[in-house]
C-alpha cells in the first residue's frame, strides 16, 4: 500500500474509472492498470447473454471490450422524434425478430470521431503528478513502484486527417510531458514481483473494440486542449470523408455530450477485478455563441445538467455534427471549445511538433469602466480627463506594465488606456484577450492607446510573443525586475506558492519513504524550472532536500524563511544519489508569494 499522511489513502488496485474531473477530490494509484472499457451506445449496457462465454483475463495493463460492438449506422438526419419528448431525437427503431422478445430503443450513436483516451502515467511522471496534484501539506509514505500506475479516462475527437487526436487531459496531466526526467540510479523505484506492464502510455479505445497506442505531440496553452498522434490511422477511407463537424453553432440548438461512464458490471463477471465502461450521453441546449473579430465562434456555453466530471466531453449536435469539446462543466452552465477552435489548435501544435504558446504581453489591467477614479490620478490621470473614458467605458486600462516584456519594450506604460487593436475597439480584458488570441504568436498588430497628458491617441506597433503560462512568465519578468509584493502582516503565504516562487516542483517525504534515498526526512524534487533562483543555486530533480540552515524543517518554515524581511541566503543539506551536499539558495526581495 502506498499512502499520503493527512488523509489521503493510496491503493494499489486492479481496476478503477477516475474519470475526466480537471481536479481529482480522490488520487489513487493503480497496480496494474486493467480497465474494462467497453464502448456501448446505450448509457448502461446489458449482461452478456448465458450462452456468451466468457472473456479471457486480460494482460496487466490492457484495455478490454467483452461485448460485441454494434455496428455504426451510416450517418443520416435523425428519425421523427416521438409526441412526449418534442425535438428530441430518437434511435432508429428496431427490427421485429420471430421469438425474440423487442428491445427497448437504444440512444442515438455517438459521432464516429468520438474515442476513449485511456491516460496511465507511471514512474517519474507518476511522482510529478503527485507533486502537482496532491493536496496541500501531504507527505508520501511510500515511493511508488515500477507496477504502480494513476489512470485517467476521458473522450476525445478524431481529426479529419484520421490520425491525430485532440483530448481534454487535466492540466497538471498535460503539463507533465514538458517535466524533464533526471537520471536516476538503479532502484530508485522499488521493484514488484511479476512481469511489469509495457502498455503505451496513450492507448485509445474506439468503438469497434480497436487498442490503438498514441503519443502525446503537445499542449495548446491558448485553449488547453492536447494532441495526440495515433501509430496507425484510426479514420480512413469513406469514414474521413463523410465526418462531420459544424463551425457556425447558433443558440438554441440542442446538443448531446459524449464521455466515458462507468456501467454496472454483468452478473456473470462477479469477482472480476476490473469495470465497465461505456459511452455515456447527456443532453444540453446552446445558450450563448461568442465570436472572435474574424466572426468565427470562439465560445459556446450551453445549459446541460451535468457535473465538473463531464469536463472533456465532446459535444454534437441532433445530427450527429460535433460542435467541440467541453472545457468547463458544472453549475448548469458547461462551456464548450469549438471546432473552428480546436483545429486552430491542432495546427499550432503539428507546426511545433510540441506544445503552443499563447500571445504574452507583460500587462495587468482591467476595463476603464471597473477601476475607481483614484487610480487613475495616482497614475497620472486628471479627473476631468479620465471620468469621459470611465463613464463611456473606453477601452483596457493597464494598472502594470513589467520592465523586459514585450508591452514595455514597444512603449506601453502603467496608466495608458488601449482604446483598439487593429481596426478593433477593445472594451474589456477578453475583448483584448479574443484579439491578440485569433492574431496569434508571432503576428505584428498595432494598438492605439490614450495617454496621460496627450491631447490625441498614440501608435505603437509590436509582434506578439508567446509563452506557455502568461501568467507565470508575467511573474517571473517581475521578479527579475525587483517588483516585491510583501505579504500581509501575519499571513504566511502558501507552501506551494513559495515552492513555485523558486522554480521547484516537489513532494514532501516521510521518514520511511526517504530512508530508501539514505534521507532523514524532507522534500523530494520533481522539477525544477530552468533560470530560476532554485536551478541558479544548483537544485536539481531527484535531489531531497534534507534540511535548512542545519536544521529539519516543514514547508509552512520554508514559507515563512522565503518571506523573512531581509533574509540571508539560506544553506540546504541536499542528498543527491545518496551522498550530502550543501548548495545555498540566496533569497531576493523578488521572490513571489
Amino acid at each position: 500500500m502506498i499512502r499520503l499522511q493527512g488523509g489521503f489513502l493510496y491503493d494499489r488496485v486492479r481496476a478503477l474509472w477516475l474519470g475526466v474531473a480537471p481536479v481529482l477530490v480522490c488520487l489513487l494509484l493503480l497496480c496494474p492498470t486493467e480497465v474494462e472499457a467497453q464502448e456501448a451506445t446505450a448509457p448502461v449496457a446489458a449482461a452478456p447473454q448465458a450462452q456468451t462465454p466468457p472473456p479471457k483475463p486480460p494482460r496487466p495493463g490492457a484495455v478490454r471490450s467483452t461485448t460485441t460492438p454494434t455496428p455504426r449506422a451510416p450517418r443520416a438526419a435523425p428519425h421523427a422524434p416521438a409526441a412526449s419528448t418534442p425535438g428530441v431525437p430518437q434511435a432508429r427503431p428496431a427490427q421485429p425478430v420471430p421469438g425474440v422478445a423487442p428491445q427497448a430503443p437504444l440512444a442515438p450513436l455517438p459521432p464516429q470521431q468520438v474515442v476513449t483516451v485511456v491516460h496511465r502515467l507511471r514512474g517519474w511522471k507518476l511522482l510529478a503528478w503527485l507533486a502537482a496534484s496532491g493536496p496541500p501539506g501531504a507527505e508520501l509514505d511510500e515511493l511508488p513502484s515500477t507496477s504502480d500506475t494513476h489512470t485517467n479516462i476521458v473522450a476525445g475527437y478524431v481529426s479529419n486527417d484520421g490520425r491525430t487526436v485532440i483530448a481534454r487531459l487535466p492540466q497538471a496531466e498535460a503539463e507533465l510531458e514538458s517535466f524533464p526526467v533526471p537520471s536516476l540510479p538503479h532502484g530508485f523505484f522499488p521493484t514488484t514481483g511479476g512481469a511489469e506492464s509495457v502498455e503505451a502510455e496513450f492507448t485509445l479505445v474506439l468503438s469497434d473494440d480497436r487498442r490503438v497506442g498514441a503519443k502525446f505531440v503537445g499542449l495548446d496553452s491558448l485553449t488547453g486542449l492536447s494532441l495526440l498522434e495515433a501509430s496507425e490511422p484510426l479514420l480512413s477511407g469513406p469514414a474521413v470523408v463523410e465526418q462531420g463537424d459544424t463551425e457556425d453553432p447558433t443558440v438554441g440548438q440542442r446538443v448531446r455530450l459524449y464521455a466515458p461512464a462507468p456501467v454496472a458490471k454483468p452478473a456473470t463477471q462477479a469477482g472480476v477485478g476490473y469495470i465497465y465502461l461505456s459511452i455515456d450521453q447527456k443532453e444540453g441546449r446552446l445558450t450563448e455563441v461568442r465570436r472572435g473579430p474574424s466572426g468565427k465562434a470562439v465560445r459556446v456555453v450551453a445549459r446541460a445538467n451535468v457535473t465538473p466530471e463531464w469536463t472533456g466531453a465532446v459535444a454534437a449536435n441532433e445530427l450527429g455534427e460535433v460542435v467541440g469539446i467541453v472545457s468547463h462543466s458544472g453549475s448548469g452552465e458547461t462551456q464548450i471549445v469549438p471546432v473552428a477552435t480546436m483545429l486552430g489548435a491542432r495546427e499550432r501544435v503539428l507546426k511545433l511538433r510540441g506544445s503552443a504558446p499563447q500571445p504574452w504581453l507583460g500587462i495587468r489591467g482591467d476595463a476603464s469602466f471597473h477601476l475607481k477614479l483614484d487610480k487613475w490620478v495616482s497614475l497620472g490621470w486628471k479627473p476631468e480627463l479620465a471620468l469621459p473614458h470611465i463613464q463611456n467605458g473606453q477601452g483596457v486600462f493597464l494598472t502594470a506594465v513589467v520592465p523586459g516584456t514585450p508591452a514595455a519594450l514597444a512603449g506601453l506604460r502603467p496608466g495608458d488606456v488601449i482604446a483598439s487593436v487593429g481596426a478593433r475597439d477593445v472594451r474589456s480584458v477578453e475583448d483584448l484577450s479574443f484579439t491578440l488570441n485569433e492574431a496569434g504568436v508571432g503576428s505584428t498588430i498595432d494598438f492605439t492607446v490614450w495617454r496621460a497628458f496627450e491631447p490625441s491617441p498614440l501608435k505603437f506597433s509590436l509582434m506578439l510573443k508567446g509563452a506557455r503560462n502568461p501568467a507565470l512568465a508575467t511573474a517571473i519578468a517581475e521578479e527579475r525586475a525587483g517588483f516585491a509584493t510583501t505579504p500581509q502582516p501575519g499571513r504566511v503565504p502558501s507552501a506551494t506558492a513559495s515552492l513555485q516562487s523558486l522554480g521547484l516542483h516537489a513532494i514532501s517525504l516521510t521518514a520511511r519513504s526517504a530512508s530508501r534515498l539514505n534521507a532523514k526526512g524532507g522534500l523530494l524534487i520533481v522539477a525544477v524550472r530552468p533560470e530560476s533562483s532554485a536551478a541558479a543555486c544548483g537544485l536539481r530533480a531527484g535531489d531531497v532536500i534534507e534540511t535548512i540552515n542545519g536544521a529539519a524543517f516543514t514547508r509552512r518554515d520554508l514559507s515563512r524563511l522565503l518571506f523573512t524581511p531581509d533574509a540571508q541566503p539560506l544553506s540546504l543539506g541536499v542528498i543527491r544519489e545518496g551522498r550530502r551536499l550543501t548548495l545555498s539558495l540566496p533569497l531576493s526581495a523578488g521572490v513571489q508569494p
